[in-house]
This record gives C-alpha cells, structure tokens and sequence, in this order.
C-alpha cells in the first residue's frame, strides 16, 4: 500500500464492547422562586463503575446550569444515599421547594391583565428642543 496504511482483517479486532447505559438510582428536583430568583437544583445518585456517585445541577431556571459532583470518589449506595438526603435537607431548609411535575412553581406566571392599558407612559430622560 502506496498510503502507509494497513487494513486489520482479525476478526477479534471487530468485536463491539458491551456499552453500559448510566441509570439513575435517585434524583429529586427542588425549586426556589422570591423576588426576581427563580433557581433550580437537581440531585441524583448514578452508578459509576462498581459504586455510585452523587451528582447535582444548580443554576437560574432557564439558563444553562451549573453541573458537578458532591463525591470526588464512589461510594456505596448507602453513603451515596446519605449524601443525597443531606443535600436535599440543606436545600430545603434554605426555602427550595420539590415540584412532581413542576407546574406548582411556574416561572413567569401569567395575571390575565396582559394587554390591557396600565396607564404608565414613557418619559424621556433628556428634554428635546422644538427644532429637533
């Protein structure tokens, strides 16, 4: 061959490697709306080799959020499941709420007035002259 490479006809060399899907143990989303925040933090136990990790997700609700781990090395499931509930105790406890299916807590909820006429007009900050 002109190109320098070379073709593996091994049978062995075709095989596919089994492929493990990550499973979530647990997760529990919690929410927290006062004044202009409206955040939202997940956590969750999944399987990581032969242990689990705690994993978590926090940031405005909406936006991109902050992702990363609250176990630098694998648990066991019961350790991974302390620090799961130790999570959530903390976060409620500083007002975040759990929402099932989220529509509890609605970011930007609607009053019905929308459209009509609230009576507030725009003023400008800086006076115009007549010739402009």
């Amino acid at each position: 061959m002109a190109s320098g490479l070379s073709i593996n006809s091994n049978p062995e060399h075709l095989k596919l490697k089994s492929i493990k899907l990550m499973t979530t143990i647990q997760s529990t989303s919690l929410y927290f709306r006062e004044g202009n925040s409206d955040k939202e933090y997940h956590a969750a136990i999944e399987p990581s080799g032969e242990g689990y990790i705690v994993t978590f997700a926090y940031g405005r609700r909406g936006n991109t959020l902050t992702t990363g781990t609250k176990t630098p090395t694998i648990v066991t499931l019961a350790q991974a499941t302390v620090i799961h509930a130790k999570l959530i105790r903390e976060k409620t406890a500083k007002g975040y709420r759990e929402s099932g299916d989220g529509s509890s807590i609605k970011p930007y909820q609607q009053t019905g007035d929308e459209g009509d006429d609230s009576g507030i007009r725009c003023q400008l900050l800086n006076a115009i002259d007549e010739s402009e």
